[in-house]
C-alpha cells in the first residue's frame, strides 16, 4: 500500500534535473517581481515627494521617472505570468492602459494660439505666458496686476515666432538638427549650434510681421513722447521662468535703436540655439516646440544703479529676510558677477532692520552708449564713495520684494533698475530656486519644542507633515469601522488595508513598517503625515489621547502643539509650475490605491486601476503562486542531496537554487552546517535550540481521537510516505515538512531591502479528532500572532504571514517559527481543553524567549 500511495505521488514530480530547473526559473521570474517592485515603489516615493512642490525637477525628472516605474511594471507583469502560466494575462490590459494614458499627458504638446503678432505689455498677465512666454507674462503680472512699474513695450508673440519659422520653412529642419543631436559630444554640440544659429539670422522677415513691429514700436514711441526710442530686446520663450528658469541661456540686446530691431529680434531667436541653450534643453526633455520663442521690445531705462534681489535667503529661506545686490550702472555686470557689488540684508518683519557689505569697490561701469548698444566706462568718483542704494530705495525695494512672494505664493528672484531721476522699474520676476534640501522652512525649527512632553522620539519618516489629533489604535481591519475623523492612526503594522481611513486621518505612527510599503506609498498621495517603526507605539500610545505628529523631525508630542502645526506651509516653492502640475496629473494614474483587500472580489486584474494597484495585486499574486508551485511540486530524488542530521532524524531532501548550500559541499549528502541560506539557517536554530521533549503523554480519548482520525482522513498513509523537502538560496527558502499526522510549509525571502522579505507559513492537519485539531491550530496561531505575524485559521489550517520588515527582523520570527513546527508534533493529541491550551501556550512562550530576543 505504501508503495501504491508512492507512485502515486511520484507521478505529479518530475524527472532527473527538469524540477530544478523548473523551480530555477520560477524562482528568477519571482525574484525579478521583488526587485522591479521594489523599484517601483522607491520611484513612486521620490515622484510623491517631488510631487509636494518643496523640491525642483524639471521635465526630463518626470520622464525618466515614469520611464523606470513602467519599465518597472512591465517587468512585474511579464515575470509574474511567467510564475503562473500566464494566468494573469488580463494585467497586461491593465498595463498598457494606463500606460498609453499617461504617455499621452507626457507627451502633449504646448499649443501656440492664434493671436495677433504683437500684444502690448499693459495688457497681458501670468496667465498670458502661451503668446507671451513665461518671463514677459510674470512681468505684466507685476505692472498691470500688482502695480509695479516696469519700463512700457510691447511683445513679439510665440505666434508671431512660429510664423518667422514656417515662412522660411526651416521647422522641419531644426527638428531635424535638434532630433538626432548628441548634446555630451562638444564638437557635435559647437557644429549644429553655428548651423542652425546661422539659419535663423539668415532667414527672412515675413513682410507683415516686420510692419506689425515697427507699427507697434511706432506707437510706443508716441506713449513714451520720444521719437526713435531706445530700447532692450528681450528673450521670453515659451516656458522661460515657469517650468524651467532658463536663467542666462538666452540673449538680451540693449539700448537697441530702431534700424537694428529686425536684426536683434532674429539675433535673440537664435539665441536658443547657442551651444549652452541647446544643451539646457534637450538636458531638461523639453521638446522643440515648447521652445517658441516670443520677444519682448521695452523702452531702455538708463540705469543709475541696478541689480538684483531675493524676496528670501537661499541658505536661509525659513528667515523673513530679503537680499539686494546693486551695482552702478546696468544690471548686466550685476547678474554677471562682474563687479563687486553693496550687498544689503533686509531683516525683521518691519523690514527696519538693514544690514550694508560692501564686497569691494567698483571701478568701472556698463552704461548705455548715444547712438546705440552699451559702453563700459570708469565709475565716477563722486559715486565711487557712496552706498550704491539709499535707506529708502532698500526698503522701497524690499516692500516690493514682500509684496510679489506672497502674490505669487513663493520666494521670487527680481531684477531691478533706478534711472537717473531715481525712478526704479522692475525688469524680470520668477521664481527662486532654492536648494531641495532646503526648500522646506519648518525644517529649520527647533528639533524638539521645549515645554511639551515627547512620548516618541523615534521612527522613520513615510509621509513628511505635521498633525494633531486624538489617537485611534487599531489592531485589526475590525477596528476600523470606528476610526474618528481627524484622527491619528497608531498601528502595529503597516497593513495595506488600513489605507480605507487616511482620508479622514491627521496623522499615522506605526510600530514596525517600510516606507516603501503600500500604506506609506497612499500616506503620501492623500499627504498624511506618517511616522513608521517607532517599535512602542501601540504600547505609549493610548485611545483618545490627544497627540501631535511632527513628521519633519518624527516626535510625537503629548497634546496639541500649536508652535508646529502652525507652520503648516501655506505657500510652496514651485506650487505654480506646469512642470509640477504634469507631474501630479501623472501620479494619478500611478500612485492611487484601490486595491487593499486581497478578499474582495474585486483583487484581479481588471480590478487593477492604477500601476500601484498592480504591484499590489502582482505581490499578492507572486506570493501565492511561488508557495504553491514549492508546496505541490515533488522533487525526484535524483536532484536533491540527504540532510544528515541527528538533531532531526528526518528525512529531508536538499535541493539548492543556487548560493544556499556551501559551495564546498560535494556528494549526494549535506550536513545542517552546509545550509548557509540566511532564513534556512534561522529557521534551523529554531528547529534545534530547544531538544524535542518526545510526545507528550496520552490519555485513552486522546489515543482513541488519533484512531479516529487517522480512519476518516484519506491520505494519512500517503503523508507518512512523504519525504520533507528543503529548497534554498542564499536569500531563499522553502521548507515543506510532515511530521507524523500534520504537514507545514514554510517559505521565506530575507535580504537588504525590506520591502522585499517575506514569510508565509501554512500549517494543517493532525492525528486526533476534530475538536483537538482545531485547538493546536489556535494554540499555533496564539503564537504567531504574539510574534507579529498576520494570521487566518480554518479549523484545523492556519495561515500565517508577516512581510516588509529588515533581515534581522525576520530571522527572528524565522526562529521562532521552527520552534513551533517541530515542539507542536503530537500535541493536538493532548489539547482536550482549553486549560491545557493555556498551560502550553505559557509553556511554549517561556521555551522561545529562552533563545529568541523579540520587542512586543
Amino acid at each position: 500500500m505504501f508503495d501504491f500511495f508512492r507512485k502515486k505521488r511520484q507521478q505529479k514530480a518530475l524527472r532527473n534535473e527538469d524540477d530544478k530547473e523548473l523551480f530555477v526559473r520560477k524562482y528568477k521570474a519571482f525574484q525579478n517581481i521583488l526587485k522591479n517592485n521594489n523599484e517601483v515603489l522607491m520611484t513612486m516615493a521620490d515622484m510623491q515627494e517631488k510631487a509636494t512642490g518643496c523640491f525642483l525637477f524639471d521635465r526630463a525628472y518626470i520622464n525618466s521617472s515614469y520611464q523606470r516605474v513602467a519599465h518597472g511594471i512591465k517587468e512585474i507583469v511579464n515575470n509574474l505570468n511567467i510564475l503562473s502560466d500566464e494566468k494573469y494575462k488580463d494585467l497586461v490590459i491593465a498595463y498598457q492602459k494606463n500606460d498609453e494614458a499617461i504617455r499621452n499627458t507626457l507627451s502633449r504638446k504646448a499649443a501656440i494660439p492664434l493671436a495677433g503678432y504683437v500684444l502690448p505689455l499693459s495688457e497681458i498677465g501670468k496667465d498670458s505666458s502661451a503668446s507671451t512666454g513665461g518671463k514677459l507674462a510674470l512681468l505684466g503680472e507685476l505692472a498691470n496686476v500688482l502695480g509695479f512699474s516696469v519700463p512700457p513695450g510691447f511683445i513679439i508673440t510665440t505666434y508671431a515666432y512660429e510664423t518667422f519659422i514656417k515662412h522660411n520653412k526651416i521647422d522641419d529642419i531644426l527638428k531635424e538638427q535638434t532630433g538626432k543631436l548628441n548634446i555630451r559630444n562638444y564638437d557635435e554640440l559647437t557644429a549644429t549650434s553655428q548651423k542652425m544659429q546661422k539659419l535663423v539670422r539668415n532667414a527672412e522677415m515675413p513682410p507683415d510681421l516686420e510692419a506689425a513691429i515697427f507699427a507697434a514700436y511706432r506707437g510706443l514711441c508716441d506713449s513714451v513722447g520720444k521719437k526713435d526710442l531706445a530700447v532692450s530686446v528681450r528673450s521670453s520663450a515659451l516656458h522661460e521662468d515657469i517650468m524651467a528658469s532658463f536663467a542666462g541661456q538666452y540673449d538680451t540686446a540693449l539700448n537697441v535703436p530702431a534700424e537694428d530691431l529686425v536684426v536683434q529680434y532674429k539675433n535673440v531667436v537664435s539665441s536658443q540655439f547657442t551651444p549652452r541653450a541647446l544643451f539646457y534643453y534637450k538636458d531638461k526633455g523639453f521638446h522643440l516646440e515648447e521652445m517658441a520663442m516670443a520677444v519682448g521690445i521695452m523702452a531702455m531705462v538708463d540705469a543709475k544703479t541696478s541689480g538684483v534681489m531675493y524676496s528670501r535667503d537661499p541658505g536661509r529661506p525659513e528667515e523673513d529676510v530679503v537680499l539686494i545686490s546693486a551695482v552702478w550702472g546696468l544690471g548686466t555686470y550685476a547678474v554677471g558677477g562682474i563687479v563687486p557689488t553693496d550687498s544689503y540684508r533686509v531683516s525683521g518683519g518691519d523690514g527696519r532692520t538693514v544690514t550694508r557689505e560692501e564686497s569691494g569697490p567698483q571701478e568701472i561701469m556698463l552704461t548705455v552708449e548715444g547712438k546705440g548698444g552699451t559702453r563700459q566706462v570708469p565709475v565716477p568718483e563722486e559715486l565711487a564713495k557712496q552706498p550704491r542704494l539709499t535707506h529708502e530705495q532698500v526698503l522701497q525695494l524690499a516692500s516690493c520684494a514682500r509684496r510679489a512672494e506672497k502674490h505669487f505664493g513663493q520666494p521670487q528672484d527680481m531684477e531691478w533698475a533706478i534711472d537717473r531721476n531715481g525712478r526704479l522699474y522692475f525688469l524680470q520676476s520668477r521664481p527662486l530656486r532654492l536648494p531641495a534640501s532646503l526648500a522646506s522652512p519648518e525644517e529649520k525649527r527647533p528639533r524638539v519644542i521645549k515645554g511639551h512632553k515627547i512620548l516618541l522620539d523615534k521612527g522613520v519618516i513615510a509621509s513628511r507633515g505635521v498633525g494633531a489629533g486624538p489617537v485611534y489604535v487599531v489592531k485589526s481591519e475590525d477596528d476600523l469601522a470606528g476610526f474618528p475623523d481627524s484622527g491619528v492612526l497608531v498601528i502595529r503594522h503597516t497593513l495595506p488595508e488600513f489605507a480605507v481611513v487616511l482620508q479622514r486621518a491627521s496623522a499615522v505612527v506605526s510600530d514596525i513598517g517600510t516606507v516603501l510599503g503600500h500604506l506609506a506609498t497612499v500616506a503620501r498621495e492623500y499627504n498624511v503625515p506618517a511616522i513608521f517603526n517607532t517599535e512602542k507605539a501601540t504600547r505609549v500610545l493610548t485611545n483618545g489621547m490627544q497627540v501631535t505628529v511632527d513628521a519633519i523631525y518624527a516626535n510625537v508630542y503629548e497634546g496639541v502643539v500649536q508652535e508646529i502645526l502652525r507652520e503648516k506651509k501655506t505657500a510652496d516653492p514651485f506650487r505654480a509650475s506646469p512642470v509640477l502640475k504634469q507631474l501630479q496629473d501623472i501620479l494619478q494614474k500611478i500612485t492611487p490605491l484601490n486595491l487593499t483587500d486581497p478578499r474582495s472580489p474585486d483583487f484581479t486584474p481588471r480590478g487593477c486601476k492604477t500601476f500601484h494597484d498592480i504591484t499590489r495585486f502582482a505581490h499578492e499574486m507572486a506570493l501565492k503562486e511561488i508557495f504553491e508551485f514549492a508546496e505541490d511540486t515533488y522533487f525526484s530524488e535524483r536532484s536533491a542531496k540527504k540532510l544528515v542530521s541527528k538533531e532531526i532524524p528526518l528525512d529531508w531532501l536538499v535541493i539548492d537554487l543556487g548560493g544556499g548550500v556551501r559551495a564546498g559541499a560535494k556528494g549526494k549528502d549535506v550536513r545542517p552546517e552546509d545550509i548557509v541560506s540566511i532564513p534556512m539557517r534561522a529557521m534551523w536554530e529554531g528547529m534545534t535550540a530547544v531538544p524535542w521533549k518526545g510526545p507528550p503523554p496520552m490519555d485513552t480519548k486522546g489515543f482513541l481521537s488519533v484512531v479516529a482520525g487517522s480512519a476518516t482522513a484519506p491520505d494519512t498513509l500517503a503523508r507518512l510516505a512523504d519525504k520533507n523537502y528543503i529548497v534554498v538560496a542564499k536569500q531563499f527558502c522553502n521548507v515543506s515538512t510532515r511530521l507524523g499526522f500534520h504537514f507545514s510549509t514554510t517559505e521565506a525571502y530575507t535580504g537588504e531591502e525590506e520591502n522585499q522579505n517575506y514569510i508565509s507559513f501554512i500549517f494543517k492537519g493532525g492525528g486526533a479528532d476534530d475538536m483537538r485539531r482545531n485547538r493546536r491550530a489556535a494554540f499555533i496561531a496564539r503564537i504567531l500572532d504574539k510574534y507579529d505575524f498576520r494570521v487566518e485559521v480554518k479549523q484545523d489550517a492556519v495561515f500565517a504571514r508577516i512581510e516588509g520588515h529588515t533581515q534581522r527582523f525576520l530571522e527572528e520570527r524565522l526562529r521562532v517559527l521552527g520552534h513551533v513546527i517541530v515542539h507542536t508534533r503530537q500535541m493536538d493529541m493532548v489539547m482536550y481543553n482549553e486549560r491545557m491550551v493555556d498551560w502550553y501556550y505559557k509553556d511554549m512562550l517561556k521555551a522561545i524567549e529562552s533563545f529568541v530576543t523579540v520587542t512586543h
